[in-house]
């Protein structure tokens, strides 16, 4: 299989975002339906998709120095521009116009965030996603010395690790990549196959798949298939949703007209490229919906007002997610990039310099 985008993994990644938006937002637009563990649901495939992806992108591809490096400002430039300014802004309005702005960022806090080390709301989850980049070269350097060399003794050691993380993962606290690393795990194998299999054109089995899995998750988040989970610390715990999780990001990458509809159309993928600033901006618009609007009542008229409400939500939403793609993700993007490949360019001479043999001079020999 190439490394080519795929459209559906991007819906993938715009329906988990959505997922988050609708479980954080529903209790306090006193919807009608109440979907179980949305949001809980929604970080799960975030989660397995980062670890697919990083399996899909660089397993099996040349393992040094300057690749490292490239992954690395690949990485960086991916998730800092908009959650480093997103920080940044919190932490002005929270110190200085709002004490009770949904993201409580202070001075006491705003060094651990700035460190991708911080647990204040939906910014808790970046700690473990940037915990597992570094894991990753270590998965990365393993899989190449095995592929290469036939050294099985550094996946070994990385299978053993992953076993003790994940045999003390309930006590963890929730923002350790050990507490959320069988999700990880899962990806990357999921990952790691999709790479090895060959283009696949899609077949009616397919679409039965997709069908059927599309079906379960909606009779999950119904309820009309109850979930074993008393909270979401037990649904982060499970082998059994980080899983499924990885399956359902591993058979979407198949085609398939159902596949296509549903997550290859250009809302959902339009969601899916906006889905990290989707992610980090829809609890400040919940948090002025909520201020700004009147308490929800009961009968009729007060909840259809609630749903037109939550429709303007949601194209607020997606607006300031668009726009903070458009003007900080992007540009914040390539100029890291760009600083990044300067910085490199200046640094890799150096390190070939000083692994190159210097000759050695014998002074006062005769030559013959």
């Amino acid at each position: 299989m190439t490394n080519a985008k795929i459209n559906e993994i991007t819906g993938l990644r715009g329906i988990a975002a959505l997922l988050v938006v609708y479980g954080h937002s529903v209790s306090r637009f006193a919807l009608p339906l109440n979907i179980n563990f949305s949001g809980e649901i929604g970080v799960t495939i975030f989660f397995c998709l980062s670890g697919f992806l990083m399996a899909y992108l660089y397993v099996g591809k040349k393992f040094s120095a300057p690749d490292v490096i490239d992954y690395a400002i690949s990485r960086f430039s991916r998730i800092a521009p908009a959650y480093l300014f997103i920080l940044l802004i919190s932490y002005v309005v929270y110190t200085n116009f709002d004490p009770n702005f949904t993201y409580d960022i202070s001075s006491k806090n705003i060094l651990r965030h700035i460190l991708f080390s911080g647990n204040v709301s939906v910014f808790w989850s970046i700690t473990p996603e940037v915990e597992f980049y570094f894991m990753f070269v270590l998965i990365w350097a393993a899989a190449s010395r095995c592929l290469v060399r036939f050294d099985v003794f550094g996946i070994m050691f990385l299978i053993l690790g992953c076993m003790v993380l994940l045999s003390y993962r309930d006590v963890f606290p929730g923002t350790f990549i050990g507490a959320k690393l069988h999700y990880f795990v899962f990806g990357v194998i999921a990952g790691a196959l999709r790479s090895r299999i060959k283009e696949d054109q899609g077949s009616k089995a397919t679409t039965a798949l997709h069908v059927t899995l599309l079906s379960l998750v909606v009779l999950m988040e119904s309820g009309w298939i109850p979930l074993p989970f008393a909270n979401n610390k037990e649904f982060y715990s499970s082998i059994l949703t980080a899983a499924f999780g990885a399956f359902l990001v591993f058979s979407f990458t198949f085609p398939s007209l159902i596949g296509k509809l549903m997550l290859g159309n250009g809302f959902v993928v339009f969601c899916g490229e906006c889905s990290f600033s989707i992610y980090l901006l829809h609890m400040p618009v919940v948090y002025l919906y909520q201020k700004f609007l009147p308490d929800p009542g009961t009968d009729l008229v007060a909840i259809l007002l609630q749903i037109i409400f939550f429709v303007s939500f949601i194209s607020m939403v997606l607006l300031v997610s668009w726009l903070n793609f458009q003007m900080v993700e992007k540009p914040g993007a390539r100029l890291i990039k760009s600083l990044g490949n300067n910085l490199k360019e200046k640094i890799l001479p150096l390190f070939s310099l000083a692994s190159t043999p210097q000759p050695v001079s014998f002074k006062g020999s005769n030559k013959t």
